[in-house]
């Protein structure tokens, strides 16, 4: 498939949007009727199964031509093309919800009405959707919601193969309902179950199973491990808690959902006209008098969903009886990571040597070598504020400060600390050289050490200045303009997403699942193995392929020297760019880094 490429005789393929394992689409131009299409190739298996799997495609098609709903992208037709199937659907100029920040409660709720009313109308149709997420959840510019890419053709590198007694189905782990993982087949409630776990990313950031690869969300999704909203979620977490019902006999149908959400919504506006001052500030989100206005049909459940309402901010969150106020972060640049690690408290594992250059400025490093051999890297990282976030693990507040305890995972152990501000701290340990030694005990005892500075109020604060000329003084979102950023393709460049300090900066694509990533990286001194030598804007560079994981290229540019305990180090600054094809992955981030190091300081 090309750009200008004819499709049956009709679509002239334009500019590719989007691919995936099972297909890719473009925005084409209907040349009989002159008008701007979408156009994706469905995934028709090329074995004996092709002529069901075409039959059902036609069938469900047919269903679907037939819905004329505002908040669905309109499926015009279906056409083939040699072997190819294609659909020709609605061209909806908006980006997904998958690629907007997380949404005040008010805003999620109106989008949850409007697609919980095209979802009425689909399963209205005798059609289940099967994957609905925030990638599928299409939000125009004038804030009206659409529901797209119906379970006809899937294409999700993430997505996990689930089989029902209607054949192979596709859905998306981090959004399936825990009776679909189980391998039930799909059901008007499991889409039901998949809104309430879309609109919960929307207001907390992370799925209600939360964080990890595909298999470790399907066995959380298994299991019914299901996140309980929080406080950021405000008076819409009891309509998600009856959404995301485990059971899927208690949860409200599509448009029972669709009427809990206009009314949740329209009360959320006559609060916000009451009092739009309180809005502005950032308040009124989270006040609610009560949800008596919600219809009788699902009042009981709201109220089953109600009692949910005395959980604490943090699931399974022990209650502290100190008075220490919790520690926030006035000045990101002067807090100091390096501060939070005590060696005394890991020396019961061995020997210890801190590092505070590993890695970007939020982060410092102690290695511990035990007694059986090995190296255990102990780190602490800084991370942005990301306030609320709701998460399985087990919790535990002392004073005003959460600690998330997560299990081991993939040889490695961490514990987050989230203060005040709703600043994380990511305190992790993990082998760099084989050996044998309790992880998790010791990410504990740093995360204890960590608390105990904290909780005197006041974060730690760095002894010394850093050079002048150091990238630690450098905004990276800052490196590249307007026309650098215009280079990436389909870029969001007014949002992008700033991590702690200004020293990493990540903008999507709104087309594609491809990224652009600026961040800044202290090392020894890099060779030929670390990638391929060039220079890009007059500095030193290595360009590594796959070098920050699978379907990557990144770019290291060396900007300046310094020495730390005797030995040679190298502040370096990092672009990585995720996706986009092969051929021009490396290409375009070594554009880009040239582009970037321009703006560095003089050295």
């Amino acid at each position: 498939m090309r750009a200008g490429q004819l499709v049956a005789d009709r679509y002239r393929l334009e500019e590719l949007l989007g691919e995936g394992g099972g297909g890719a689409v473009w925005r084409a131009r209907d040349e009989r009727l002159r008008r701007v299409v979408a156009m994706k190739r469905a995934a028709v298996p090329a074995d004996g199964d092709a002529e069901r799997r075409i039959r059902s495609l036609l069938d469900e098609a047919e269903i679907l031509a037939g819905l004329n709903h505002p908040n669905i992208v309109t499926l015009y037709d279906v056409v083939s093309d040699g072997s190819q199937w294609w659909l020709v659907m609605e061209y909806v100029a908006a980006r997904s919800l998958a690629h907007h920040r997380r949404l005040p409660p008010e805003r999620a709720a109106r989008f949850g009405a409007q697609i919980a009313a095209g979802l009425e109308a689909v399963h209205a149709a005798g059609v289940i959707h099967r994957d609905i997420k925030p990638g599928n959840v299409l939000v125009t510019a004038d804030d009206q919601a659409k529901l797209g890419d119906f379970g006809i053709a899937r294409a999700s590198y993430a997505d996990a193969t689930l089989t029902d007694s209607g054949g192979p189905i596709r859905c998306t782990p981090a959004y399936v309902a825990p009776e679909v993982a189980r391998g039930g087949g799909p059901t008007p409630a499991g889409d039901v179950f998949s809104l309430g776990a879309t609109l919960f990313a929307a207001v907390e950031g992370v799925s209600p199973y939360g964080r990890g690869n595909p298999m470790a969300l399907l066995a959380r999704a298994i299991r019914g491990e299901v996140a309980a909203p929080g406080r950021r979620a405000g008076a819409l977490a009891p309509v998600l808690h009856a959404l995301m019902h485990v059971d899927p006999a208690k949860r409200p149908t599509a448009a029972q959902a669709r009427s809990m959400l206009e009314d949740l919504a329209k009360e959320f506006a006559r609060d916000l006209a009451q009092d739009p001052a309180e809005d502005a500030a950032g308040k009124g989100v989270g006040r609610r008098r009560g949800l008596a206005c919600l219809t009788v049909a699902v009042a009981a459940l709201v109220l089953t969903a109600a009692a949910w309402m005395a959980i604490e901010w943090w699931p399974g969150t022990a209650r502290s009886t100190s008075t220490a106020p919790p520690s926030s972060i006035a000045d990101p640049h002067k807090a100091d990571p390096c501060a939070l690690l005590d060696q005394a408290s890991l020396a019961r594992f061995g020997g210890t040597e801190l590092d505070p250059a590993s890695g970007n400025f939020n982060r410092c490093d102690v290695y511990v070598r035990p007694p059986g051999g090995g190296q255990v890297d102990v780190t602490v990282e800084l991370l942005a504020a990301e306030p609320d976030v709701a998460t399985p693990w087990q919790v535990e507040r002392v004073g005003g400060i959460a600690i998330v305890r997560e299990p081991e995972n993939d040889g490695q152990c961490h514990r987050t600390v989230v203060l005040r501000d709703g600043v994380r701290v990511d305190i992790g340990a993990k082998f760099t050289d084989k050996g044998r030694g309790d992880l998790c005990a010791m990410a504990e005892a740093a995360a204890k050490s960590a608390v105990a500075k904290l909780s005197g109020g006041r974060f730690p604060q760095r002894a010394a200045r850093p050079a002048d000329r150091s990238l630690f003084w450098v905004d990276a979102c800052g490196l590249l303009d307007a026309d650098a950023l215009a280079r990436f393709p389909g870029v969001d460049a007014l949002h992008p997403e700033v991590g702690f300090g200004n020293w990493e900066c990540r903008w999507r694509s709104t087309t594609s699942r491809s990224q652009l990533l600026v961040r800044f990286d202290q090392h020894v001194p890099l060779t030929a193995d670390d990638g391929h030598p060039t220079r890009v804007g007059g500095r030193y560079a290595y360009v590594e392929p796959d070098g920050y994981g699978d379907d990557t290229c990144l770019v290291r540019v060396l900007h300046r020297r310094f020495t730390l305990a005797g030995q040679p180090r190298t502040e370096l600054l990092l672009v990585v760019v995720f996706g986009l094809d092969a051929r021009d992955r490396c290409r375009l981030a070594t554009d880009l880094a040239g582009s970037a190091a321009a703006g560095l300081p003089r050295t």
